[in-house]
């Protein structure tokens, strides 16, 4: 299988007991939503590539996300939607960036859910998603990527153009990265079965007590690049944001991004 996969590094594969995924875990590679989306046919479900170093790896909007070799955790997770409702695919984003946040209180941090895709504590982010949908001949897949910075210096992230934060400068310790992978995709599992089970109600409550920016003046931009001044105000029922535009009124958002006012100068996380 993985001498087809036309990789130049080595693959290390972790499978452990009684779970769903495997981790096939790589030196170097461009990037894992890149890779995986290649190779989704040839791999079972809850496939993860994770790679030590991501050369060109990417966020919404193609942005880059920039990875520091052997510090940052850097993997996509291969998710079956064939059997999943169209509506609730565009849940993924959001129930991942639930279960890094559920993740980061597991070692004590208080993070955020930034609406839709990032997580943040105390306003700095630490963690970036990107949920890519593709189709084979049998079958629908989620290609879930993700990006956190776990072992990184403030050295590093003073280079970033946002703010941004890493476990080891919360925690003041190293993180066993391997170790955090495994206790974070047994969450994402658990919020997947219970999105597929039972819809977005029970994921949108736990997002609600973490979401982001509630009240405070900011500004949306949507995907025409539309601005938008106001306030969130609430998550709707499927997902999108309850947003009170100064000039439009209540809105509903479903896709854009966040800016503010303040001195970040108007930067976008």
């Amino acid at each position: 299988l993985f001498r087809s996969m036309n990789s130049e590094e080595k693959v290390k594969i972790v499978k452990p007991d009684k779970t769903l995924y495997t981790i096939y875990k790589y030196d170097k590679l461009d990037s894992t939503n890149a890779f995986l989306k290649q190779h989704c046919a040839n791999l079972p479900d809850f496939s993860v590539i994770w790679a030590d170093e991501q050369t060109h790896g990417r966020g919404r909007f193609t942005r880059i996300w920039n990875s520091e070799p052997c510090q940052d955790l850097t993997f996509s997770l291969l998710l079956p939607l064939t059997s999943l409702e169209q509506k609730l695919r565009q849940n993924i984003t959001q129930i991942a960036a639930l279960s890094v946040a559920q993740m980061l209180e597991g070692y004590g941090l208080k993070p955020s859910v930034k609406w839709p895709n990032d997580v943040l504590i105390q306003g700095k982010k630490i963690s970036g998603i990107l949920c890519e949908i593709t189709e084979t001949d049998e079958r629908v897949c989620g290609i879930l990527g993700i990006g956190i910075n776990v072992n990184n210096s403030e050295e590093f992230l003073a280079n970033l153009d946002i703010p941004a934060t890493s476990l080891r400068c919360e925690l003041h310790h190293k993180i066993i990265r391997q170790d955090m992978l495994k206790k974070l995709l047994e969450i994402i599992i658990n919020c997947f079965n219970v999105l597929c089970q039972t819809g977005f109600t029970q994921n949108r409550q736990e997002i609600k007590k973490r979401l982001a920016f509630v009240n405070e003046p900011i500004v949306f931009t949507d995907v025409k690049q539309d601005s938008y001044s106001g306030k969130i105000i609430d998550l709707n029922d499927d997902g999108t944001l309850l947003f009170e535009c100064e000039k439009r009124g209540i809105i509903s958002l479903n896709s854009g991004e966040i800016a503010f006012h303040n001195s970040y100068s108007m930067r976008k996380y």
